[in-house]
């Protein structure tokens, strides 16, 4: 019985350095990125809100230089929606502010449409006609009411999906710490100290009483550590275990990613294009002579230009169609169109912060951010995602169809690409998304505080 009271404090120090061990251990296990911010903000995101802003203001004033409207100036806010949303979502996490942010990317794809509504507002002859009242007002209205109604609702799910798809992994499981290093000295201990008849009582005695004051001073000591240990902080040692449970994305989880999102602007010009198509057939509004789904070449910078005269008496009728009517769109005044490359910038935009902030964001501190090469290249292929689906469709040609009341008359197919304009718009689409990630990583490499990799 003596014995056994004996043991107890050689072991006690054993059990708190276990539970040191499993407390440091479900630390390690619940440890959140920290991103380039010292701590998380509150309050409402406004610098967020600004940047989407001034795109889309910038956007939509120099779409106003033409006085043809392009064919991307109506739909292009519903296209780029997503990638509002996106952007939302890659500016909050750069700032480490709490929640999704569904609100702001609402906001964001309200502005985004507005802007567009207001400019087109400041054609000629524009207001005169929403004055005067009429079927051709309400048509007008109902489509920009469309337009605005869409961009909020797929901005915001475009900050849902980034908010997902770029959530950080669930962190590997802790080790369980070992009982054998704990047991196995105290069973030597026993064996030592329980061998009969080689040592007087009297000596036994004087025995026990050093062993009990060595362990007395060791118990003290050893509380005196674990308690430093417990309030201090982790060590290096401690740092590289917590980095190591953070599993590594695979080359197959970016692909899946990057598909994801870069098909999602044109599962919303489907849409959308369903939508317009029903809500006209319920005003009555006689179906356009090209399919709706032409509103995909908003996606396409490059096209065969189609100048039309909007100077004549009859200027003000035409240049009114061409702000609402998608299926009377023929082409662009120029072969260049710069507001079709708003979704790639805000698409662009957002995905390279969001693999700079996964990979800036450690556990502990900075990590190295993805390697020149595999950085670029994702934002390539993400780029060749946006506009390879709608340049192959809108390369074979818009097959008219006039659709009166009474008769259906077959006319000319539309061709607005050629090899020339297709092959660009393959170039264009990746390049202005590799120009815009050189750019930010350009400028997050100056407030970084470890060099990036080469």
């Amino acid at each position: 019985m003596q014995r056994s009271d004996q043991q107890k404090p050689i072991t006690q120090p054993n059990d708190q350095i276990d539970e040191a061990a499993l407390l440091r251990a479900k630390t390690v296990s619940t440890t959140k990125p920290v991103a380039l911010s010292s701590s998380s903000l509150r309050g409402f995101d406004w610098l967020t809100l600004g940047v989407v802003i001034l795109i889309a203001a910038f956007f939509a004033f120099t779409a106003r230089l033409n006085a043809q409207p392009a064919t991307s100036f109506v739909p292009v806010a519903v296209l780029s929606a997503t990638g509002c949303g996106l952007l939302v979502t890659a500016l909050r996490k750069l700032h480490i502010q709490k929640g999704t942010g569904l609100f702001v990317a609402a906001l964001g794809g309200f502005f985004v449409a507005l802007f567009q509504f207001i400019v087109a507002l400041t054609y000629p002859g524009v207001f005169s006609t929403l004055i005067l009242g009429g079927p051709l007002q309400q048509a007008f209205l109902l489509t920009w009411g469309l337009i605005i109604g869409f961009s909020v609702l797929f901005s915001a799910v475009g900050a849902v999906l980034g908010h997902l798809a770029f959530a950080p992994l669930r962190p590997l499981p802790p080790a369980k710490p070992s009982q054998h290093a704990s047991i196995e000295p105290v069973e030597d201990e026993e064996e030592n100290d329980t061998l009969p008849g080689e040592q007087s009582a009297d000596h036994i005695d004087v025995q026990e009483d050093r062993e009990n004051g060595i362990s007395d001073s060791e118990d003290e000591q050893n509380t005196g550590e674990i308690d430093e240990q417990q309030t201090t902080l982790p060590d290096e040692e401690d740092m590289l275990a917590i980095d190591s449970l953070q599993p590594a994305r695979s080359a197959f989880n970016y692909l899946v990613t990057i598909l994801l999102l870069g098909l999602a602007p044109i599962v919303i010009g489907f849409v959308f294009s369903a939508a317009f198509d029903f809500t006209l057939g319920l005003d009555r509004v006689i179906p356009g002579p090209y399919p709706t789904l032409r509103l995909l070449s908003a996606l396409l910078p490059w096209q065969i230009p189609v100048p039309i005269n909007v100077s004549g008496p009859i200027g003000g009728i035409i240049t009114f169609s061409l702000l609402w009517r998608i299926p009377l769109f023929l082409g662009n005044p120029t072969p260049f169109d710069l507001q079709a490359l708003e979704a790639f910038a805000f698409n662009g935009a957002a995905l390279a912060l969001l693999l700079l902030t996964m990979h800036y964001s450690s556990t502990t501190r900075p990590s190295s951010p993805p390697r020149w090469w595999t950085y670029l290249s994702l934002e390539a292929v993400f780029g060749l995602v946006l506009v390879l689906p709608a340049d192959l469709w809108i390369f074979q040609g818009l097959n008219g169809l006039l659709q009166l009341p009474a008769i259906t008359i077959p006319i000319r197919t539309l061709s607005i690409l050629n090899p020339l304009t297709f092959a660009l718009n393959l170039i264009t689409g990746p390049l202005v998304c590799i120009a815009i990630a050189v750019v930010l990583r350009r400028l997050l490499n100056r407030r970084a505080r470890t060099p990036l990799a080469v």
